[in-house]
């Protein structure tokens, strides 16, 4: 049993939603159902997918439901309202962390599995099945330090990680509710501080993201110079939180070299 967990917010044009841009309701559900069919039709390692939405939004999943069974998947929906008065406070990483933690506690597959891997709804892992057969381990999270990507602060990156289920219920589940982007504080940055201590691993190989960022509208797809960069990082183990003495040698060394290569640009 692979379960893939899919999050969404499909009509957020009457919510007052923070740092989006990207809102057009027929736009955004096209998104979400290609990267549902994507997930049907290309994750032979993936048995079970749930999309888990925090809008409300009706629509007739029936069609791509009789696919997931021809596929031998199975795909679950579910479709609640969000607490959008929080979301509007403290911003949309707030209704991200909630949507995992109403299908932790709703969804009968994540009910029944033991490990689940994580995903934005409207982006894609080109690569899914060679990044499910090379993580052996139950709990991978990316992470991002601060001076090799030129941000102030280190992340764990919540577009797609794997967790044990127990274990996220015990570090994660309620780390959203701390959620304050207008002081800065993402949910990113919860993950980091509650995981840093820990002996965790990243993705051995880079998962190849593709796909919008609703905050920016942006593409997540890299060039081939960023994806071959980004395929050293994980070979070398950057993206890990807990480093081995060579790891973090290596770290010191790109982040030297970005460095004096920003300041030289």
């Amino acid at each position: 049993m692979v379960v893939l967990l899919l999050t969404g917010a499909i009509d957020i044009s009457t919510f007052d939603v923070p740092s989006t841009s990207l809102t057009n309701i027929q736009l955004r559900l096209s998104q979400y159902l290609s990267s549902i069919s994507y997930a049907i039709d290309h994750y032979s390692k993936i048995t079970h997918i749930v999309f888990c939405e925090n809008t409300g939004f009706h629509y007739d999943y029936s069609g791509l439901k009789k696919r997931a069974r021809l596929q031998g998947k199975q795909l679950e929906i579910l479709s609640f309202k969000g607490d959008y008065s929080s979301i509007k406070l403290k911003g949309k990483g707030y209704g991200e962390g909630e949507i995992i933690s109403y299908a932790l506690k709703n969804s009968e597959i994540v009910r029944s599995c033991s490990v689940f891997y994580k995903l934005t709804g409207r982006v894609i892992i080109r690569n899914m099945d060679r990044v499910i057969t090379k993580t052996s381990f139950e709990n991978a999270f990316d992470y991002h330090q601060g001076k090799i990507y030129n941000r102030e602060k280190d992340h764990i990156e919540t577009i797609f990680f794997k967790a044990n289920k127990d274990f996220y219920l015990k570090y994660l589940n309620d780390s959203y509710l701390e959620v304050d982007e207008g002081r800065f504080i993402y949910l990113e940055h919860l993950f980091y501080w509650r995981l840093k201590k820990l002996k965790l691993n990243s993705f051995p190989i880079y998962p190849r993201i593709s796909g919008q960022s609703g905050t920016t509208g942006k593409l997540y797809d890299k060039g081939v110079w960023e994806r071959n960069l980004e395929r050293v990082y994980y070979f070398n183990g950057i993206h890990k939180i807990d480093k081995n003495i060579i790891e973090k040698t290596l770290a010191a060394l790109f982040i030297f070299a970005l460095t004096v290569w920003r300041k030289l640009k």
